[in-house]
């Protein structure tokens, strides 16, 4: 995984940015902890723990979503995750995910209760992929505090930086509702784009029922897919990874900017410093190489790579509620 202390170091100046461009009174009063709102997410969001170094980053909290190889039973922040994960991947070892339990969220909600805020804003893996969203909404219901759970219809960093766009807004003192809508607004327009060295991973996964019909088209191939409406969808067929990453590099070119852009990956981070480097001049902020989280990984294979963009978005003024 490349140095993000660039994307890091942008991503905190434009959090100081926001809450200088605040208006009303939340410029000048840091609002009490009861008045905030706690951030959650899952893993499957691939943001970095230098996301807990922004001035903000105490209001997030991330609920890991487990991975099972073979018998065993692993979290995101499993020392040995991606060791057994990689060797697992490569020596095509059953793997499974699970959404996390209701009573993950219910523990993690009550913690966050305890520490004294009023309000939660859950935000989570597209539910056509996952089951994470619906344990969340479980949860929510004996909850001590208010949760509000979002599902984003999408994953990795494009629901990564809905989150962030969120969480560099906290205590502004902005209601829960306001930054649902951010959130909202984010994680829809946002996209990801990416390839994989076969389907196998995913038809082994049941992630690509829609693809079915195709896999005998596709086996000499470099799929390209994206995620459309949440789910996987085939975007183009192209024979090699050099023309894959082609295609993923003009698609992403064609962006309307202004637009953040992000690489992910898992195994190959030679492959992926290079195309962050010529998708550099395509972006508003510097171009993280970020590892796949395992949860996405399992399904996607050795070798996967993708591109995440969130457009920036002119979210108003910060007065209304």
């Amino acid at each position: 995984m490349t140095d993000v202390v660039p994307w890091i170091a942008r991503l905190a100046a434009r959090s100081r940015d926001v809450r200088s461009e605040a208006v009303g009174w939340a410029r000048y009063i840091k609002p009490p902890r009861r008045e905030r709102v706690a951030i959650v997410t899952d893993s499957s969001a691939a943001l970095p723990n230098e996301v807990y170094k922004l001035p903000t980053g105490a209001e997030l909290f991330i609920v890991p979503i487990p991975v099972m190889i073979g018998d065993q039973i692993y979290n995101e922040d499993d020392e040995v995750l991606h060791h057994d994960l990689s060797l697992a991947l490569a020596a095509g070892t059953p793997l499974r995910t699970s959404r996390p339990s209701p009573g993950q969220f219910s523990a993690m909600y009550k913690h966050i209760a305890e520490l004294g805020y009023s309000q939660i804003l859950s935000i989570h893996l597209s539910s056509k992929l996952s089951g994470t969203t619906d344990a969340a909404r479980v949860a929510a219901q004996t909850s001590p505090i208010p949760v509000t759970v979002l599902d984003s219809y999408n994953a990795g960093m494009s629901l990564g930086n809905a989150v962030l766009d969120v969480l560099i807004r906290t205590r502004l003192g902005l209601s829960t509702h306001y930054l649902a809508d951010i959130a909202t607004r984010q994680a829809r327009v946002g996209q990801t784009i990416f390839t994989v060295p076969n389907l196998e991973t995913l038809r082994k996964g049941g992630r690509i029922s829609a693809l079915t019909g195709l896999l005998g088209q596709l086996l000499q191939v470099r799929p390209v897919m994206h995620l459309k409406d949440g789910a996987i969808e085939l975007l183009d067929r192209p024979r090699s990874e050099a023309k894959a990453l082609a295609a993923i590099t003009e698609l992403t070119a064609s962006l309307e900017p202004p637009v953040r852009l992000s690489v992910q990956a898992y195994g190959d981070f030679d492959t992926a410093q290079r195309l962050a480097a010529d998708l550099e001049t395509y972006s508003s902020m510097p171009v993280p190489v970020l590892r796949l989280p395992a949860v996405l990984a399992a399904h996607l294979g050795l070798g996967a790579l993708g591109v995440s963009s969130s457009p920036d978005l002119d979210y108003g003024k910060y007065g209304g509620t």
